[in-house]
């Protein structure tokens, strides 16, 4: 089984475009005009004649979620339409439409800044979801962590480039300096302080192009907390990172995936959350976290019944510490083959596009009023 530790840097693959599929798309888009252009009614199959699901949802649903408002704004995060690594340009469109938007009004770019840069330094992933999504606001999270080794002058440079031009044409309400950056800090601690120093450059230079822009920087939070018990791999809590971006972020980012300490939603502690506030007040947002629907090898249970479970778990714990934002991971599944097949399963959409029965009370919280 591929190690938990090393699932981001598979993960962050998926969620970039490689050149190739990006120039599939844009000639698709260019072809429909916009993403928002393209007729309002979707076809009964896609371009390789596979049915197309209808989202039938539980009504009853809302009458048992655990909230009747939110402080959250829901959102998915990952270029994944129906039928990947194969989709059709059916499959495409009706992502950039209304696939990502159907989990709410947020879509997470996750993308290391070189990757495929323009002239102006906004990789072409940033660029496609601003000027092409329909009906969905984009954040960004720039990936930074040990994937690549040691972090290094050049590497904040482009770092600087890419926040501040994106921040400059985009105005985005979310950015972040760091996708689970804690690793950098577990992996190479020699480089760390060196990243502190950019991230912390970056935010006044981001504020003086878009003084908005609310900036984060984000960490796995299993890793942090030392609750990574089912993967194999001990760390001591290091909390103690946060205080060092004092003063430069606007709100502290997890990604959150108790899988990796607990085999079932019910183990998980109902103040699971709540040490969070034991090391910081900086308002929180959930950039990714998720449970599978099928059992995996590490012995984490995994059923639509145990996905909703941590759902509504999660979902309330969240609104107890008036979380910014709450992002489930990947809009669709897929075989992404990482850390032995756990997050194959994880989305509230099969790959055909069925809805999952958390997906139901995924609907219900997008319709509860927000505070």
């Amino acid at each position: 089984m591929i190690s938990a530790l090393n699932r981001s840097s598979h993960r962050c693959r998926v969620y970039i475009i490689w050149t190739s599929i990006l120039i599939a798309i844009l000639a698709l888009l260019a072809g429909c005009g916009q993403a928002s252009q393209v007729q309002s009614e979707l076809p009964k199959t896609d371009q390789a004649g596979k049915a197309v699901p209808s989202l039938t949802l539980d009504p009853t649903a809302a009458a048992r979620l655990p909230l009747t408002n939110r402080s959250f704004l829901m959102g998915t995060a990952g270029y994944v339409p129906r039928h990947y690594p194969d989709p059709s340009e059916e499959d495409w469109t009706e992502f950039f439409r209304e696939g990502a938007a159907a989990y709410g009004g947020l879509f997470g770019v996750h993308v290391n800044p070189g990757d495929d840069p323009g002239t102006d330094g906004i990789p072409q992933q940033v660029a496609l979801a601003f000027e092409n999504m329909s009906g969905i606001e984009p954040y960004v999270a720039f990936a930074v962590n040990h994937e690549e080794g040691p972090f290094t002058v050049e590497q904040g440079e482009q770092l600087m480039q890419a926040a501040v031009a994106t921040a400059e044409r985009y105005h985005p309400r979310f950015l972040s300096l760091g996708v689970e950056s804690n690793s950098l800090y577990l992996f190479e601690p020699d480089s760390f302080d060196l990243y502190v120093q950019y991230a912390r450059e970056i935010y006044d230079a981001v504020k003086t192009v878009s003084p908005d822009t609310l900036i984060m920087n984000n960490f796995q939070l299993e890793r942090m907390m030392g609750k990574t018990a089912l993967t194999g791999q001990d760390f001591p809590p290091h909390w103690e990172l946060i205080s060092q971006f004092e003063g430069k972020i606007d709100l502290v980012s997890f990604t959150v995936y108790p899988f990796l300490h607990y085999q079932t939603p019910r183990e998980i502690p109902a103040d699971y959350l709540q040490e969070i506030r034991e090391h910081t007040d900086l308002p929180l947002m959930i950039t990714e976290t998720g449970w599978p629907t099928k059992p995996t090898a590490s012995g984490v249970s995994g059923s639509e019944e145990d996905q909703t479970a941590f759902l509504l778990k999660l979902v309330r714990q969240a609104d107890d510490l008036d979380a910014a934002a709450v992002i489930w991971v990947f809009p669709h599944d897929a075989e992404f083959r990482i850390a032995g097949g756990i997050f194959d399963s994880i989305s509230l959409r099969t790959n055909e596009g069925a809805p999952k029965t958390a997906f139901s009370y995924w609907q219900a919280l997008l319709s509860l009023p927000t505070r």
